[in-house]
């Protein structure tokens, strides 16, 4: 799945991402999010931050990836693009994006690698997720598929590290 993320550009190098298989319990304990508790959650990456008295942020280190015991093979490998693409976010230094914007850019990642398997379930999902109409997860992927139309991949993750949002089409236009 890492080298799925590199052929789209979103290279982990030799960065560091254990994964471990986990119940549905031990995912929603280790969630940082109250809205997991409306739907399963089925992944997550885990990282941690050090920070000064002052708040500066002194450390950081990722520390590892959760994802749900006992899922099919396509659908387990969605949920790791997905965390993988969280992990990619951290390594890169994207801080304090809002929900929408990462959580929409990791569907997005998602979205593309099921667009190449060529399997009823790839389609399945698709169509969940093209049609979802959760607040951050499918607002953020609509969002996301949106920008893509607008620059390329490279490009719409330098706007979104620099802006922290989704470029409207004046703001894609005017960027560099």
């Amino acid at each position: 799945m890492r080298s799925a993320l590199a052929s789209v550009g979103l290279k982990l190098h030799k960065s560091s991402t254990p994964l471990t298989l986990c119940g549905r319990d031990e995912l929603r304990e280790a969630s940082r999010h109250n809205f997991h508790n409306e739907r399963p959650i089925l992944g997550l990456a885990r990282w941690s931050t050090t920070t000064a008295a002052s708040g500066q942020v002194i450390a950081r280190e990722f520390n590892d990836i959760l994802i749900q015991k006992h899922l099919p093979e396509e659908h387990f490998r969605t949920v790791a693009i997905h965390e993988l693409t969280h992990a990619w976010f951290f390594y890169n230094n994207y801080r304090d994006l809002p929900l929408e914007v990462e959580e929409g850019m990791c569907v997005m990642m998602e979205y593309i690698w099921l667009k190449n398997q060529d399997t009823k379930d790839a389609e399945f999902r698709r169509m969940a997720i093209e049609s979802s109409d959760d607040p951050v997860y499918g607002l953020g992927f609509q969002k996301a598929r949106a920008a893509l139309k607008l620059m390329p991949l490279k490009t719409l993750l330098i706007f979104i590290k620099e802006r922290k949002k989704f470029p409207t089409r004046w703001s894609a236009f005017f960027f560099q």
